[in-house]
């Protein structure tokens, strides 16, 4: 190397580069013939490895919240303790609680929750909320509540994440009240619902059957200049269908169009059944129509719900023709799409369709339910064929379904219409004593006789 060059090379060795080096010889110790890391003892050297443990559990853990597996996510918070290393209050405990909450195991949950004690460890609001998740996964909101009022017993404000998961828990257990309660004491506390928030509390609503509040929830949320998304419109629309609010359903349809959301599947099916719950047939196929016209496919709980919508506008060959399609369609009618073909031929006073159905229902390995028999007798009654509605009362026994009253009181009218008396009392003494109620089949019965002999038909047979 020229000397001018080596001269140089010092000269920036002076100025910069040789700090680094005397760093770097300060930095290295021999042990063994193998260097250790600056400055560290045994003991530093323990703890950075801890910590580097800790977290590979960490992200472990993490991972198994992600994939729903609580049985390795708790597997690897037990290592940890039996390795004596110190677990994270949020990354260790919290991802565990949450992964035992993605499987629905949320007494592992709060287990967790309070095992976190035994490892000197604070819960906080992170872990709570977690807690209460789980718990509204598995359904049990008693305990979700406990969690929110324990979390103020020990000086931690829920959040709006506490509270959602709460809301959500009290959805899930059909308590609405409690769902609009905690709505309530979220801008008590001056927490701003969020949309999470909102739509708990409207599919809470509308498993309560609570419609109206529903759409009082769903005026909130633009007036907060919250914009409703699909979940929020579908929970909307779903409230609408138990008490037949067709007309609302239909609105919030046409709005989730003009929001530019394309309503899917689901959002049909709960408009679908709206319309049979308000008997509107035509609304209700029309529904099942544009559904084509918006390129989704039909599912069979559209079809099956289109059925029982032509059942109740006495539609029966409308009926017959959709479970046709389902097949066209590759697909399979279940129970209740068979269900809903039988009522629907029963209504239409076709007798002979019901039972065909019924032993398509065993054709295709399906098992007729006792709704199915009583639709059927419902049908044979409508056509006063009592011998068949008493083949299908034995048929219910032979499978092991105990007939109910609707069961019962159909074949006693089929037989009063065919003027059976003694199958009729037959039939009133297995329902007392099955210790049903026989006071309509009675009435049924008592108005039978009456019209024979008001008309002076033909005496009653033996």
């Amino acid at each position: 190397m020229a000397a001018g060059s080596v001269s140089a090379q010092r000269d920036a060795e002076g100025k910069g580069g040789a700090q680094p080096r005397k760093l770097q010889r300060r930095g290295q110790r021999v042990r063994g013939g193998q260097p250790m890391a600056a400055g560290f003892g045994a003991d530093q050297r323990h703890v950075a490895g801890d910590v580097g443990a800790v977290l590979s559990y960490n992200a472990g853990i993490a991972a198994c919240e992600k994939g729903a597996q609580w049985q390795l996510a708790l597997a690897l918070l037990r290592e940890i303790r039996e390795a004596k290393l110190e677990p994270d209050v949020i990354l260790s405990y919290g991802a565990g609680i949450s992964a035992c909450g993605k499987g629905e195991q949320w007494q592992q949950a709060l287990a967790l929750l309070r095992g976190m004690s035994d490892s000197k460890l604070e819960s906080n609001v992170i872990s709570y909320s977690a807690g209460i998740s789980a718990c509204g996964k598995g359904e049990q909101w008693q305990q979700a509540l406990a969690l929110l009022s324990e979390m103020r017993d020990v000086n931690l404000d829920p959040d709006v994440i506490s509270y959602s998961a709460g809301i959500s828990a009290c959805g899930k257990g059909e308590q609405w009240q409690q769902a609009l309660t905690l709505l309530s004491e979220m801008r008590d506390a001056s927490l701003d619902p969020n949309i999470i928030s909102y739509n708990a509390g409207i599919s809470a609503c509308g498993k309560g059957e609570q419609w109206r509040w529903a759409l009082v929830l769903l005026s909130e949320m633009w007036e907060a200049k919250l914009e409703p998304d699909v979940i929020s419109y579908n929970a909307g629309i779903s409230a609408c269908e138990p008490g037949g609010q067709w007309q609302q359903a239909l609105a919030l349809l046409s709005k989730m169009r003009f929001a530019s959301f394309d309503p899917a599947v689901i959002s049909y099916n709960a408009g679908i059944s709206a319309c049979v719950n308000g008997d509107q047939w035509q609304q209700a196929l029309a529904l099942l129509r544009g559904m084509s016209e918006a390129t989704l496919e039909s599912d069979v709980i559209s079809y099956s719900a289109g059925i029982s919508a032509c059942g109740k506008g006495e539609q029966w060959q409308q009926a017959l023709t959709l479970l046709s399609e389902m097949r066209d369609a590759s697909l399979d009618p279940n129970v209740i799409s068979y269900n809903a073909g039988i009522s629907a031929c029963g209504k239409g006073e076709q007798w002979q369709q019901p039972l065909a159905l019924l032993s398509e229902m065993r054709d295709a390995s399906l098992d007729p339910d006792v709704i199915s028999y009583s639709a059927g007798i419902s049908a044979c009654e409508e056509g006063e064929q009592w011998q068949q509605a008493l083949t299908l009362l034995s048929e219910m026994r032979e499978a092991k379904l105990e007939p109910n009253a609707i069961s019962y009181s159909a074949g006693i009218s089929a037989c009063g219409k065919g003027e059976q008396w003694r199958h009729a009392l037959a039939l009133l003494s297995e329902m007392r004593d099955a210790n049903l109620d026989p006071g309509v089949s009675v009435t049924t019965l008592g108005s039978a006789r009456a019209r024979r002999a008001g008309s002076g038909s033909r005496r009653w047979r033996c």
